[in-house]
């Protein structure tokens, strides 16, 4: 049988067990927040981590781009370098056969005179005694015979050096000298014309319908506005009062009527008015007219050497 005073003990003892199981538990709970706390601090390194990896393997693959584009830009040096000697090299060629071509035509313009050009450039008066042995017109026949064939040599070479211009040209895109297409009218005076006459809306379609009929008519064979005077069977003057121009003029204005005619006289001082075909021409346009083969290469070598000067530099700046 238990004592009274044990009875009374009783509710301090559940008190003190409640509050020490309240302790634990208060415990263990704050235990538990600090193992979250740790485990998201954790889970943000790891994240940080692999953030930074990822960060170092962009640097890493830029590091190697910038690597790769250093080698492609030296490769692209080393190939322009290439380039630009090579066309120094041409044009030097082309100089070279200028000059021989300019020896062979003043051979041409001595012949009169009794005068023949050696391979060395050097000239020798033919002797008297030479002369007498093909009194008989044999010699005579046989020199023509020589000098007609250096001609036609000298004009295929030429023919051949302007081709090349041509081509070289077309991807240098010159300013004071480039290719001019012969025969090919700009639309730019039709529009201008038009936009003074009609609304904005209604001159592009009227610019585009004027230029291509005026188009057509310069490369049509039989539309032939001009003079009887004839040279070797070449027109040498444009009829400035035909009919169909005269009435451009009237409708259209001076710009556009200029424009045509010009066109027309460049297709016929490139000897083209039988052939109505577009074609590339070299065109000296600081002075507006045929560009020769002299001043093509004149203008490469200068802008070759331009080309070089301002690769020097920028060398010498890196």
């Amino acid at each position: 049988m238990a004592e009274p005073g044990d009875a009374r003990r009783l509710p301090t003892n559940l008190d003190v067990l409640a509050s020490d199981v309240h302790s634990k538990v208060e415990f263990y709970k704050n235990a538990y927040m600090d193992c979250i706390g740790i485990n998201n601090a954790l889970h943000g390194v790891m994240e940080e981590k692999e953030k930074l990896q990822v960060e170092q393997k962009a640097v890493v693959q830029l590091a190697a781009e910038k690597d790769k584009l250093i080698a492609e830009l030296n490769t692209q040096k080393d190939h322009l370098t290439t380039r630009n000697e090579e066309q120094a090299a041409e044009i030097e060629s082309l100089k070279e056969q200028l000059s021989e071509w300019e020896s062979s035509q003043a051979l041409l313009a001595l012949k009169g005179s009794g005068l023949q050009s050696t391979q060395s450039g050097k000239v020798y008066i033919r002797s008297k005694k030479k002369r007498q042995q093909h009194s008989d017109g044999s010699g005579e026949d046989a020199d023509y015979q020589g000098l007609s064939t250096e001609l036609e040599a000298a004009k295929n070479e030429l023919s051949d050096i302007h081709s090349k211009l041509i081509k070289g040209f077309i991807d240098i895109r010159g300013r004071n000298i480039a290719i001019k297409n012969i025969g090919q009218l700009s639309n730019k005076p039709f529009l201008q014309a038009c936009l003074k006459k009609l609304t904005p809306k209604e001159a592009p379609e009227k610019a585009s319908e004027l230029y291509n009929f005026w188009q057509k008519q310069l490369l049509n064979p039989d539309w032939k506005p001009s003079k009887t005077l004839m040279d070797e069977g070449i027109s040498k003057e444009i009829d400035v009062h035909d009919v169909n121009l005269q009435e451009l003029r009237a409708s259209w204005g001076e710009e556009v009527y200029k424009a045509v005619v010009n066109c027309l006289m460049e297709i016929e001082e490139c000897g083209r008015l039988t052939d109505r075909t577009i074609v590339p021409e070299l065109w000296n346009f600081k002075e507006n007219r045929k560009a020769t083969c002299s001043e093509c290469v004149e203008y490469i070598f200068i802008q070759v050497k331009r080309l070089n000067g301002s690769k020097g530099r920028k060398t010498r700046r890196q």
